[in-house]
């Protein structure tokens, strides 16, 4: 007697998603073409056999390294321990119904594709999923773990089509850099690999144009940028931005390439490294130097424009959003720049702002870290002594208003979340500081992802399975605890509906956008799905 499929499923949602995913399995069986549920609707291929789950452990014979391969006893157990403790890559795929139930009680529209096609029963493994957003084309990069090798796919941000696939000749630290002909991968090494992004190749042929060291072995010092024409680089020995023209070749090189700063360029302060990655559109680099300022320059030509002083040092990477630049600074304040240097606005927060800053429709979301004594032992080694140090403070949602003059440049207002203090200007609302990421805003709604992750190998382990190649990036060595999205009502940031708390743990990659035209929360799972949960967009052929 086979086994009931749905007690296989171990769902970890509401009784009504239960419902929902039974029904969708219904359709896909009958094969009625794509399954309709209340918050939108679904579409697109794959197989819809019911599987285990695929965040099962695999069993001996499929893991990456068989215990038997090790040369000692000792060596085995420490092998097999390894094993236990990292999660392992899935070997059967879940239905897409499988998913698309945990999602459905989204106020969103939804849509995926299969890695793994229709035919296959062996899942393709995703490692990364990254979305990118520019005038070329918006599209989602995915690269996948499959026989042995890493692949790229180049997927369609709306209609979900396959632009194309290519060999992956080595995973990389950062993220990877769109420009207008290619698409840029590059380690922390300073080893790059140039994939042309727009032409179409013979099926099979590899898109690699480029690869190796840029001209005058640029070593980053902190993870690089692009826009539709250069790579950004922040050079580790020389002090320096690097601007490298990507042309068709993708090699960096041209009459285009540029150094900031060189000789004559007028900067009197001394620079020093750059330890925050650049911010980039297409007429300006935005970028924060060691020495307490935040320099902003062509990014045709690494022509200086403005360099405003921040007083401190910034732990707040700068973004550029609607013709401004953000920036905080460790005296409490957070920064919206004019590219001509003057202040669009100033605001004092309750805390030090950190991490990236969150720009969209005129809101602005900054964490802030808390300032506390702590108790530490003193130099006599008895006596306990008061050190300042930080801890996690809030995330503040503030927001601020464009007053447009005629014949004049507009005027910025910051918007008081609570009048009463008139000494300062409070933010709209907050909430604890747990590490939680704004995705998206829509409709009146903040999507804020909360998650948790332990770091929990051990250096050695970390160095023999960076060696296996399963650990890159660094978050691939963290093990996720939880994974939640809550919808939040914008104005009060209280959540909105009980039903509106969803569990994501089997969605290892989450991305948000920030664009107006794509508003919308990309999801990957291990076994080869990528999911779109969407909003109305305002989006133009071809992006912008």
């Amino acid at each position: 007697m086979p086994q009931n499929p749905i007690r296989r499923l171990r769902l970890r949602v509401s009784s009504t998603a239960l419902g929902l995913g039974c029904l969708a399995l219904t359709f896909f069986a009958v094969g009625c073409g794509p399954v309709f549920i209340p918050t939108g609707s679904l579409w697109g291929g794959g197989d819809e056999r019911l599987e285990n789950d695929p965040n099962r452990r695999r069993d001996e014979s499929s893991a990456d390294r068989s215990d038997n391969d090790a040369k000692t006893p000792g060596e085995r157990r420490e092998r097999s321990r390894i094993n236990n403790l990292y999660a392992s890559d899935p070997t059967t795929r879940q239905p897409s119904s499988y998913y698309a139930a945990q999602l459905a009680e989204l106020p969103l529209r939804m849509k995926y594709y299969d890695l793994t096609g229709p035919q296959r029963r062996q899942p393709v493994v995703i490692r990364e999923l990254h979305v990118i957003h520019d005038d070329v084309r918006d599209e989602i990069i995915v690269v996948d773990a499959d026989k042995g090798q890493n692949h790229i796919w180049s997927i369609d941000a709306y209609d979900f089509t396959l632009h194309w696939k290519t060999v992956l000749e080595q995973r990389v630290n950062y993220d990877p850099m769109p420009t207008r002909s290619v698409i840029v991968f590059m380690n922390r090494d300073g080893q790059y690999q140039s994939y042309d992004r727009m032409a179409s190749p013979r099926e099979g042929e590899s898109r690699l144009v480029s690869q190796g060291r840029f001209e005058g072995d640029v070593f980053p010092s902190a993870a690089p940028s692009s826009n539709d024409s250069h790579v950004f680089v922040p050079a580790t020995n020389s002090n320096a931005l690097r601007g490298l023209p990507m042309g068709s070749r993708g090699n960096g090189e041209g009459a285009d390439s540029w150094t900031f700063p060189r000789v004559g360029q007028g900067v009197s302060e001394k620079f020093m490294q750059i330890a925050m990655q650049p911010a980039a559109d297409r007429e300006t680099v935005a970028f924060v130097n060691n020495n307490n300022y935040l320099y902003m320059v062509d990014a045709q030509s690494g022509e200086f424009r403005a360099n405003p002083y921040l007083e401190a040092h910034s732990r707040t990477p700068p973004v550029i959003k609607d013709d401004l630049c953000f920036v905080g600074s460790d005296i409490g304040q957070l920064f919206a720049w004019q590219k001509s240097g003057e202040a669009a606005w100033v605001l004092t927060t309750d805390g030090i702002p950190y991490g990236k800053v969150f720009v969209e429709d005129n809101w602005v979301f900054v964490h802030t870290l808390e300032l506390y004594d702590r108790d530490v032992v003193g130099p006599d080694g008895k006596t306990m002594v008061k050190r300042a140090a930080t801890r996690p403070g809030k995330l503040c949602a503030y927001r601020y208003e464009v007053i447009d003059v005629p014949n004049d440049r507009p005027v910025y207002h910051l918007v008081d979340g609570d009048p009463k203090t008139a000494w300062k200007v409070d933010p709209i609302w907050s909430e604890p500081d747990v590490g939680q990421q704004v995705l998206m805003l829509h409709d009146n709604r903040a999507y804020i992802l909360y998650e948790e992750f332990e770091d929990f190998l051990s250096d050695s382990e970390k160095a023999r399975m960076k060696a296996d190649g399963r650990i890159v990036r660094d978050e691939d060595a963290l093990r996720t605890i939880s994974r939640e999205l809550h919808v939040l009502d914008l104005d009060t940031g209280r959540l909105e509906r009980p039903e509106w708390n969803l569990n994501l743990a089997d969605f290892a990659f989450v991305r948000g956008s920030m664009e107006e035209r794509d508003r919308a929360i990309y999801l990957g799972t291990k076994d080869g799905y990528v999911f779109k949960a969407y909003g109305n967009t305002k989006r133009n052929a071809g992006g912008k």
